[in-house]
């Protein structure tokens, strides 16, 4: 089995739980550098991992010679790194959003394509081993023709799109929003009108519930953690399980199951590598496609283009809400007034274009908040 060298840019609090996955896939990655501009924490953690620590992404690559960078800063970085990356021929793993506007993740998608590398997303959410299962679920045609979804997120909206595009398995046609702002917070609320006929009812809420969706069908539904089936006036409910297994001494995600008759069963496949919970799994996920597409030829799992849907959906309510409400058909034709001022934030705190020359924009500083990670 080939092994890849990869190395991670950035050692906020993401990098440390993709650092804590790297590692139990020895057979396929060899860590060999981590960068971050604070230079005391890039030197911290490559301590930690025994490999070397940069504080310049061309310098990383000149001397440890990755075959896939692992991106991990802040998402207005992301186009000035992976464009850095393919053109020196390395593959390229972002972390979620792929980018803060479209015309930035298509920079990455165009530069990808230009220097002939893999480019993925890693967006866990559909990963989670329950999420995989909802999906089995849906194809069994268990709940039947879905008819509508509601979605309530609060951490990167653009998840929770990403779950409901996977179960819904349609493509965004038409979006309207609305928004207000409430203290500090900003409440937001929208519709989203699928191909299928799927309509999705969104909210940002500002307190009481969290990351929740749940999926309507003509025989049942799927909520947040819970399968129910129709029978007459009847509702048949099934709890979805997460089961775990002992692997060399490690109790590891197992499988996902309903215990429908018969049961519906998701098994992990990559239990072997000791993946401990569910965003392990994911993690292990994302990093195994851009595995198989950079060894084996072909797509990487989920790719750029899906991440860039998960992002248009959510500008497109945004920039509906900002035009009071006005209805806004899916995909986009032109950049919107709402990633607009998000290039004259960038413009404005790096004294750069974001479509300027990489030259211009790669010694531009990407600091991440909080304190270096902890192993564990």
């Amino acid at each position: 089995m080939d092994k890849l060298k990869i190395a991670v840019v950035g050692t906020g609090s993401r990098a440390g739980a993709h650092l804590r996955t790297i590692p139990k896939l020895d057979p396929i990655y060899q860590l060999v550098g981590v960068c971050d501009i604070d230079e005391r924490r890039a030197a911290e953690v490559a301590q930690r991992m025994n490999v070397s620590g940069y504080t310049d992404v061309e310098t990383l690559i000149a001397s440890a010679s990755p075959d896939v960078l692992l991106i991990t800063i802040p998402p207005d970085g992301h186009h000035v790194i992976t464009e850095i990356a393919a053109s020196h021929g390395v593959h390229v793993i972002t972390e979620t959003p792929i980018a803060t506007t479209l015309p930035c993740a298509d920079r990455m998608i165009d530069a990808a394509d230009r220097y002939g590398v893999k480019l993925e997303v890693a967006e866990n959410v559909w990963r989670w081993p329950r999420e995989r299962l909802k999906r089995k679920l849906v194809d069994a045609g268990l709940i039947g023709e879905i008819t509508h979804a509601h979605l309530w997120y609060t951490s990167g909206s653009y998840h929770g799109m990403n779950a409901i595009r996977t179960l819904v398995q349609s493509e965004a046609v038409r979006v309207i929003g609305h928004a207000k702002e409430i203290g500090e917070c900003t409440w937001e609320v929208g519709v989203v009108e699928f191909e299928n006929g799927v309509s999705l009812v969104y909210e940002f809420p500002t307190r009481r519930r969290g990351n929740y969706w749940e999926i309507d069908g003509t025989k049942g539904a799927i909520l947040g953690e819970e399968l129910q089936i129709y029978a007459g006036n009847e509702i048949e409910t099934y709890p979805i399980q997460t089961v775990t297994t002992e692997v060399n001494g490690v109790e590891v995600v197992d499988h996902a199951r309903v215990d429908t008759d018969p049961p519906v069963i998701w098994e992990n496949p990559l239990k072997t590598y000791g993946l401990r919970d569910m965003d392990d799994v994911a993690r292990g996920a994302e990093l195994h496609s851009i595995y198989r597409a950079v060894v084996e030829g072909g797509d990487a799992e989920y790719g750029a283009i899906n991440g860039r849907k998960d992002q248009e959906i959510l500008i497109a309510l945004r920039e509906s809400a900002r035009r009071g409400g006005e209805p806004i058909d899916l995909p986009l034709t032109e950049v919107t007034a709402h990633e607009e001022r998000h290039h004259q934030k960038y413009r404005e705190k790096y004294g750069v274009d974001p479509f300027d020359t990489i030259e211009a924009q790669k010694t531009i500083l990407f600091p991440r908040r909080g304190v270096a990670w902890e192993a564990r």
